[in-house]
């Protein structure tokens, strides 16, 4: 009885069905598992076309397939073979099972490798497009101005990036303009002080910054810039006494506004004579007066709560003789009017004469109680700047109106502490310093009108580092700027930041590009980059300014530090400081000097007839602590030229070794040179790349040919010349004519240049011991020489095989044909030896083409 599929599935079901145990799974076939086994049950049963199993035939033939149509169409279909189940495929088959197991985690490890791979690739790829744009980043901001740390690395080592143009540029929207005409004038000012230090000489520095300042007054359209210096000035004029570090700046600073304030008040008595009223040639007392008399003019009396005599302001007289720095003066009227002034302070007269004195006899706690009630504001402020008690606040703040009022009296307090002792709450200069910088900017120049306002008021602080870096940020007055700080360190009123001994590491303390403000050792005072401001200003001076550019950067070794010489720093170092600036100070001058390339002008020349021209760096060399021509050689020069040979600047290299008489250098360059155009092409390029720079053969030929003519004619030079080198520039030069023979088709001259050299043993005839011996010399050649010798070689080869050929090609049949023929014969079969002995490595296909050619010949 036959059975349909349906039927036989139906069956197999039943079979099971008498276990009980659910711990033997049941198969699961499904239709595409029955429709897979069907297939290769039909391929196997078909070899050959022909039915194998009797049993499958009947089994398929009940079911109602045709079995003779399945058997002939299965055989060429492949079935088997045909299509591939896009999902795998569950096997009953332990075995399959398991294999495909082991294929799938082969498969997954190789594709977990890849993804590791890839995802490694990302990472890398990302860090280094983040470190290239971090470095184009940190490139950026350095052109615009941002700190970065100058390092005492060798010039050798230093990128194109390790003096960057800074705060300074000549383009539009910021940074100084090169061709304005003050810049001129504070350069001439410049290389006067320069020359001025080579020869030990007392320099005017103040005095003529000042007139170059004045001299631009329209260009800068104000003159209150030229009161800065005048600031400057009494910072640097002679103290009386022991006065020293902070002391010596509040002392000129009370000065400078005692100055001023006196100016002020001849200003207003020449502006209003009428109302002032105080003659022809007034004395003190009369021009006080008269300023009093504009001062109430409105009210045509002096106001009545002032303390008064005769319809005279008896304090506001005093205060403003005191505020004008007239102690002598004051004492004086003091002691005319002590009737008076007893009155109301009966001990008043006899603690100014103390106070001014240096010794006071009254404290705080001694004035009296009537005359602590300061109706008078002209009173209350000189109360408190004689130390007479303890003043409350506002209570002169109709006397103390302006900002310089009120610096004066604040710095004047601090000038005399040591006189008010027995008073509480007085500021001290670090005090006031904070309280300068808390207010900040905004506080005195809200709308941004006078910049120079809050300059000053940062000076007379004695905040010189940050009034600097706060007027580098002022455009108009950058040029300026710079000056002040070079006069700052000329006087040794600047902190610089401490150069060590490997790097500079330095902070940027503000929060701008531009800042050249260095975080300091504690206290509110930090230290100024002058270093970097100088290296970035004379980067921003155009390229027909170079003369002054090595000016500026001459600067860098001023000495003066008002950190050493207010810490007491020993003489040692104060020495080791000094060899840091000398240090750095060359590299940016080297840095200008390999820039410019103008080595002529600034380092000397050899003249036609062999004496030395000096260059113009060569008069400032004190300034650098170099005393003789081969310190100067081997700091400067020789280092100038090797890094133009590094560069591949051949002929700078050339000029520069020549300068520090380095000649056998300038000889062993030239034979690299030589050496390294000729193995390119013996490869086939074009030129020699060594460096960043390209050098074709030409080039390198013709400077080779009349240095060493140069050279031999001139006796001092070639007694000191290496014979090895003088002989492999020669050999080069030879090797050189020889190629260029070949080249253009002169064989017979090449042959001849060739042979004149003794490089090759071209009259061995095949001589092996002659050969050996020639192989032996040849060892000790020069490298560029050596390296070349495949060239040598083939084109020797090449030489012979042509004109052999011309030989071998003419009509004529005689004797000395054959001669000549057998004679290029054994030149070739001579060179093959050679070749074989030779112990240096050349290109694996020279000795392939040496024995085509001389096969060719025999």
């Amino acid at each position: 009885m036959s059975l349909s599929l349906s039927a036989l599935l139906e069956e197999s079901k039943r079979l099971t069905t008498h276990l009980t145990s659910s711990e033997i799974p049941t198969v699961q076939r499904g239709l595409d598992l029955l429709e897979s086994d069907s297939r290769k049950l039909v391929a196997r049963t078909v070899r050959n076309g022909k039915a194998l199993d009797p049993r499958a035939q009947s089994m398929l033939a009940s079911s109602g397939v045709d079995t003779d149509e399945l058997t002939e169409n299965a055989a060429p279909a492949a079935l088997l073979s045909a299509f591939e189940m896009l999902q795998p495929m569950c096997d009953a088959n332990v075995e399959s099972y398991l294999g495909q197991q082991q294929e799938q985690s082969i498969v997954n490890a190789i594709e977990k490798s890849q993804l590791s791979s890839l995802d490694e690739f990302d990472r890398n790829l990302s860090l280094h497009m983040s470190n290239m744009w971090e470095d184009t980043q940190r490139r950026l901001f350095e052109e615009l101005g941002q700190y970065q740390a100058v390092d005492g690395r060798s010039f050798d080592a230093m990128g194109d990036t390790g003096f960057a143009q800074g705060a300074f540029g000549a383009s539009e929207g910021g940074g100084i303009k090169c061709t304005q005409p003050r810049v001129e004038r504070y350069a001439q000012v410049v290389r006067g002080l320069n020359e001025a230090r080579v020869v030990s000489r007392p320099f005017e520095l103040l005095a003529g910054l000042e007139k170059a300042t004045a001299d631009s007054s329209a260009e800068l359209k104000s003159k209150q810039i030229g009161q800065v210096w005048k600031l400057l000035e009494h910072y640097t004029a002679p103290v009386s006494g022991d006065a020293g570090g902070d002391r010596r700046l509040v002392t000129g600073a009370c000065a400078y506004l005692e100055k001023t304030f006196i100016e002020h008040i001849d200003s207003r008595i020449s502006q209003y004579p009428h109302d002032a009223n105080v003659g022809g040639v007034p004395s003190v007392h009369r021009r006080v007066k008269g300023y009093l008399n504009i001062l109430f003019t409105r009210l045509g009396r002096a106001p009545k709560y002032l303390e008064t005599f005769d319809n005279e302001a008896i304090w506001a007289h005093m205060f403003l003789l005191y505020r004008c720095g007239y102690q002598k003066e004051l004492l004086t009227y003091a002691l005319e009017l002590e009737d008076i002034i007893s009155d109301s302070d009966s001990g008043f007269v006899t603690h100014l004469k103390a106070f001014l004195d240096g010794s006071p006899s009254l404290r705080s706690g001694d004035v009296p109680a009537a005359a602590a009630a300061f109706d008078d504001p002209y009173k209350a402020a000189l109360y408190r700047a004689v130390g007479r008690g303890n003043v409350p606040k506002r209570a002169d703040a109709e006397a103390i109106q302006t900002t310089e009022d009120y610096m004066w009296i604040s710095l004047v307090q601090i000038r005399d502490a040591d006189k008010m002792s027995g008073l509480q709450g007085r500021d001290t200069l670090e005090t006031l310093r904070a309280s300068m910088l808390k207010h900040g900017s905004a506080h005195f120049d809200p709308n941004g009108n006078s910049p120079l306002l809050y300059f000053r008021v940062l000076l007379l602080c004695g905040l010189f580092e940050n009034a600097l870096d706060y007027l580098l940020r002022v455009e108009l007055f950058q040029v300026e700027a710079v000056h002040m700080a070079i006069a700052l360190v000329y006087y040794e009123l600047l902190c610089l930041p401490a150069l060590s001994a490997g790097s500079e590491p330095m902070a940027v303390a503000g929060d701008s590009f531009s800042s050249y403000l260095v975080a300091g050792n504690g206290g509110v005072r930090g230290r100024f980059d002058f270093s970097r401001l100088i290296i970035h200003y004379a980067r921003a001076l155009p390229e027909a300014k170079a003369d002054d550019a090595i000016s500026y950067l001459l600067l860098l070794t001023l000495p003066g530090d008002s950190s050493l010489s207010a810490g007491g720093a020993s003489a040692e170092q104060a020495t080791v400081a000094l060899a840091r600036k000398r240090s750095l100070c060359e590299q940016a001058i080297m840095r200008v000097l390999y820039e410019r390339q103008e080595y002529a002008h600034f380092l000397g020349d050899i003249q036609s007839d062999g004496t030395r021209k000096r260059g113009m760096l060569e008069r400032f060399l004190p300034l650098l602590g170099i005393t003789t021509n081969e310190q100067f050689s081997q700091t400067i020069i020789r280092r100038l030229a090797d890094r133009s040979r590094d560069e591949g600047r051949l002929a700078d290299t050339v000029l520069l070794y020549n300068l520090g008489e380095r000649y056998n250098t300038v000889l062993n360059v030239l034979c690299k040179q030589l050496g390294e155009v000729l193995y390119q092409r013996g490869s086939g390029a074009s030129g020699a790349f060594v460096g960043s720079g390209a050098v074709g053969l030409e080039d390198v030929e013709g400077v080779a040919r009349a240095v060493l003519a140069h050279y031999r004619q001139r006796e001092h030079i070639a007694r000191v010349l290496d014979d090895r080198a003088v002989s492999t520039c020669s050999m080069l030069l030879d090797i050189i004519d020889f190629i260029n023979c070949h080249q253009r088709g002169s064989y017979e001259e090449a042959l001849e240049i060739i042979e004149s050299t003794n490089l090759l043993p071209l009259g061995a005839n095949g001589d092996v011991s002659a050969a050996t011996q020639h192989a032996e010399l040849v060892r000790g050649l020069d490298d560029a020489i050596t390296r070349n010798f495949s060239l040598i070689l083939l084109t020797a080869m090449d030489t012979l095989s042509r004109l052999y050929a011309g030989l071998k090609e003419s009509p004529f049949l005689d004797a000395v044909k054959q001669a000549n023929l057998q004679q290029m014969r054994r030149k070739a079969r001579g060179l093959m030896v050679f070749a074989g002995m030779i112990q240096f490595r050349m290109p694996s296909d020279t000795y392939a083409k040496l024995n085509r050619m001389d096969v060719f010949m025999n």
